[in-house]
């Protein structure tokens, strides 16, 4: 099944309010989002690691820019309706196309907090933390005028 016929299904199955939120706060991401802080596996990356760190969110996609360079890495689905907001990562491209990595998000006016799990057999995050030896990335994203 593509992705496209999936956005789809998925569609048809949620009711009218689910869809309404999602596109509210799929609205409210794109644009371009620095990275101001970035835990993974427990470990916090150094302001020189992310000085140019970015995440560009653009119709269903999502780009990382590093270094001057921008590659779209995924495509994500929202679920703004649950009691802690989830989003979903696929991964576009590379050996690892198609997989799906399950998160959770907080859009809070111009900051934006992301907890994505990478490991494929462990449970969705359910708090905004990286502890050492999880599978868990954290990030504090800031909205900027670009």
């Amino acid at each position: 099944m593509s992705l496209a016929e999936f956005l789809f299904l998925t569609s048809l199955t949620l009711g009218g309010d689910t869809v309404e939120a999602t596109r509210k706060d799929k609205a409210s991401l794109q644009g371009v989002w620095k990275v101001t802080s970035s835990v993974s596996k427990g470990e916090k990356s150094t302001a020189e690691e992310i000085k140019d760190l970015a995440l560009i969110f653009r119709s269903d996609g999502i780009a990382v820019r590093e270094g001057g360079q921008t590659h779209d890495n995924f495509n994500y689905l929202l679920d703004p309706t649950k009691k802690i907001k989830e989003i979903d990562l696929i991964l576009k491209a590379g050996p690892q196309k198609g997989r799906i990595d399950r998160g959770i998000y907080r859009l809070d006016g111009d900051t934006l907090t992301i907890c994505i799990q990478s490991d494929k057999d462990a449970p969705r995050p359910r708090e905004f933390q990286s502890p050492v030896s999880s599978q868990l990335w954290l990030v504090v994203l800031q909205r900027t005028k670009e």
